[in-house]
């Protein structure tokens, strides 16, 4: 049978005599290779970089006439086995969007207006340099700080650059992955990951599976679960594609995760269902807690969570009493002031059941004795004096540095733009970020940025804040660029170029590269040399990038078997703090945490309402009657990103509400009108997506959305009033809307809908 494949009729016949002229000895590489030759392509194997330049999926890459045409999943990539998403596959689009940068700009126009004129690569470099130059002789060198984006592989050229140059002001949003991490780290000694393979019962809590993380396992390790017999139970506001197969699904209030953990470890310790063993072994401050929680009763719970109090007692019976059972936490847990508290009970509930770190239960990863890359961070040169110079620390001082470096919180960054408290930050640059849409207080934003002497944008496609750059930076797609090697676990693969670069410009690692030099850093930065850079990081693995891209597929180390019940070398970590001292101090679970305590921070978890919800203000309900939270996963976007991708837009075109058909029926709401949604901080205007799979007090929306998509005549909406940016719908006031501890920022506001 001939198999069409973008317009070109493949006889089966020709595929075989070409394989068969190969001899014997062939991979499955050689037969994509055979097919792509016939249909008069080339494939490259690399990465997909649709989630950012980072540690993607594997793929094969399709080329034809120097044009990048299509993507095939890699089933020799240990990572997705030839899985993708619809992501992957809008790649070539995305590429060659006319959204693309591709030349750097410098302003001519105010800041806001968007007049740009076009200028060099070495111009831009150094209109860079001289005014980074400039504002470190006047102010100091920690007048500059550089937005994160989310992790990325160059990441940590950014903290290199900022320790060359003397600041410690790494911005990151707290929205993501550290808050969560920071919670578990000083209750367990680590981050536990769920044996979903070896379970009986899996909670799948704060998380969406289907459209996070799907094609590296995650969701195909709860169908098998599924279909051996394991029980499933959803805890989430909406009715999510997993629900399909959970047996039951709970629906949650958004932002009261730490209200139901504390009402199960009461039930569960009243109950005596608690493995007495491990507490008594293994455990900190358990007879403090056990007094701690009586507060914390189920029907106190219900009120908050909108859970009934019986259904809050069985699933803590359940949990507790099948074994093993495990929790898939997500990052749902850490849109709360409450998120510190979630976490560390959610931590507190798999140590006292008996559940942690055995087959099946939440498992600590202790690396597989294989050799790892040099990281390009220079955590040795961390001060106290330096973390004394922190703007404003997303963690507090005492605990920082944290896993990836010293930081400072986004809006702390840009409230000291506006203050001046307790110094002034000056230039900021933006790597693959888009502050305004992703992450709180979009009008806190963009007067900062209007305020600001120097910002620069560094990105690959047209951002939400460009208009307010003194310079723009375009960079490579990861399709045009051979670097960097990516490594997981015991693979390592190099990236390979798909098609030439379609402007003046270099990659991400180039621009830190080059800048670095240009600052007059170059001893730190390898004195330009990219290639020694790749090497130098692959030295410890005894190879050399050309060595390494020899293996079209990658190397696959081998690695130890999953140990368990690795209580002593968990419990007795050292922490990343300038002390060193161990995470848990007593060498076990940090029930109670004395670290915490030490420097005034509560050491047992507890409750915190969202800055408005039914419970905490019941006074707005009148005039705000539904609870408003958003998502920040969904099954075609990344973030704030890709709404100007074609394939992609016709599949998700407008920004939508979830909303219960009696909500949206009292309001004569049809699914597909136009609504207003007004909370006390802003108002959006988006379309209703009747949902019954949503509480009925509650609706939902997507996060992220600005752009417009060209092709399709789809339009983009405002940043501010009357967008679709729901960054605008929450409060920003510190002492309410953030964890006091993680700066975790709230996703829960009150609103009212009407239909426009």
């Amino acid at each position: 049978m001939d198999q069409e494949v973008d317009g070109f009729q493949i006889s089966r016949r020709a595929v075989l005599k070409t394989v068969g002229a190969m001899g014997a000895g062939l991979m499955l590489k050689d037969l994509v290779q055979a097919k792509a030759e016939i249909s008069g392509e080339k494939v490259i194997p690399t990465f997909c970089a649709m989630c950012g330049p980072g540690l993607g999926c594997g793929i094969y890459a399709y080329v034809r006439n120097g044009r990048f045409v299509r993507v095939e999943g890699m089933k020799e990539s240990p990572l997705n086995e030839g899985r993708l998403c619809a992501k992957a596959h809008a790649a070539p689009q995305w590429v060659y969007s006319p959204q693309r940068l591709r030349y750097p700009l410098r302003r001519t126009g105010k800041k806001g207006e968007g007049k740009f004129e076009r200028i060099s690569w070495n111009q831009a470099l150094d209109l860079i340099a001289s005014k980074l130059k400039e504002q470190k002789q006047r102010y100091g060198p920690e007048s500059l700080a550089i937005l994160s984006p989310a992790r990325r592989t160059y990441s940590e050229y950014l903290y290199r650059f900022l320790i060359a140059h003397g600041s410690p002001n790494y911005g990151h949003s707290g929205i993501c992955a550290m808050q969560k991490t920071f919670a578990f780290t000083y209750t367990l000694g680590a981050a536990p990951f769920p044996d979903i393979a070896q379970s009986r019962l899996i909670l799948v809590w704060g998380k969406q599976p289907v459209y996070s993380g799907s094609t590296r396992g995650n969701l195909k390790q709860i169908l098998d679960a599924r279909e051996r017999g394991a029980k499933i139970i959803s805890i989430k506001p909406t009715m999510e594609p997993d629900v399909a197969i959970s047996d039951l699904w709970i629906p949650i209030r958004p932002g009261t995760d730490a209200a139901l953990a504390l009402a199960m470890l009461h039930v569960i310790i009243n109950e005596k269902l608690y493995d007495s063993s491990f507490v008594s072994d293994w455990t900190h401050g358990f007879d403090k807690l056990r007094d701690h929680v009586q507060k914390y009763k189920p029907e106190w719970a219900e009120s908050i969570t909108g859970i009934p109090q019986k259904q809050i007692v069985e699933l803590a019976r359940t949990y507790a009493t099948t074994k093993p059972a495990c929790i898939d936490h997500g990052n749902g847990l850490e849109h709360a002031p409450s998120s510190n508290d979630a976490v560390r009970s959610i931590a507190i509930l798999m140590a006292i059941t008996g559940n942690l770190d055995k087959p099946g239960g939440d498992v600590f990863y202790a690396g597989g004795g294989v050799p790892m890359p040099k990281s390009v961070h220079m955590k040795e040169r961390y001060t106290q004096e330096w973390v004394d110079k922190l703007i404003g620390p997303e963690f507090p001082k005492p605990f920082q540095p944290w896993i990836e470096g010293t930081s400072s919180a986004y809006c702390r960054i840009f409230d000291s733009i506006l203050t001046g408290n307790p110094y002034r930050i000056r230039a900021v640059i933006a790597p693959g970020t888009q502050p305004t849409v992703s992450t709180r207080g979009a009008k806190n934003v963009l007067e900062a940025l209007k305020r600001l002497e120097f910002f620069v944008v560094v990105d690959v496609m047209r951002t939400a804040e460009m208009n307010y750059a003194d310079v723009v930076v375009p960079v490579a797609s990861m399709y045009e660029t051979d670097h960097p090697f990516e490594f997981s676990g015991n693979w390592i693969m190099a990236r390979n170029k798909v098609i030439e670069p379609l402007g003046d410009y270099k990659s991400d690692y180039e621009f830190w590269i080059d800048l670095g030099v240009k600052m007059g850093y170059g001893k730190d930065f390898w004195n330009g040399n990219l290639s020694e850079c790749m090497n130098d990081q692959l030295k410890p693995m005894g190879l050399t990038m050309e060595e390494l891209r020899a293996k079209p597929t990658g190397i696959t180390f081998s690695s130890k078997p999953t140990e368990y019940e690795k209580y002593s070398r968990i419990f007795g970590r050292l922490s990343t703090r300038l002390s060193k001292a161990p995470y848990l101090p007593q060498g076990k679970v940090a029930i109670y945490n004395t670290t915490f305590e030490e420097h005034g921070y509560e050491p047992l978890p507890g409750w915190v309402e969202p800055p408005e919800s039914p419970t905490g203000t019941p006074e707005l309900l009148k005039k705000y009657p539904l609870v408003f939270s958003d998502f920040h996963t969904s099954k075609v976007y990344n973030a704030a990103w890709l709404r100007n991708v074609p394939y992609l837009r016709e599949i998700l075109p407008y920004p939508t509400l979830q909303i219960h058909p009696d909500t949206a029926g009292a309001r004569g709401i049809s699914d597909g009108d136009w609504v207003n949604v007004e909370s006390p901080h802003g108002r959006m205007k988006i379309k209703a997506q009747v949902n019954p799979g949503i509480r009925p007090d509650t609706v939902m929306a997507l996060h992220g959305w600005w752009q417009e998509c060209e092709e399709l005549g789809l339009p983009g909406f405002p940043l501010l009033e009357g967008g679709a940016n729901t960054n605008t719908m929450y409060s920003v006031e510190e002492k309410k809307a953030f964890d006091p501890l993680v700066t975790a920022m709230s996703s829960q506001t009150l609103v009212q809908v009407k239909k426009a």
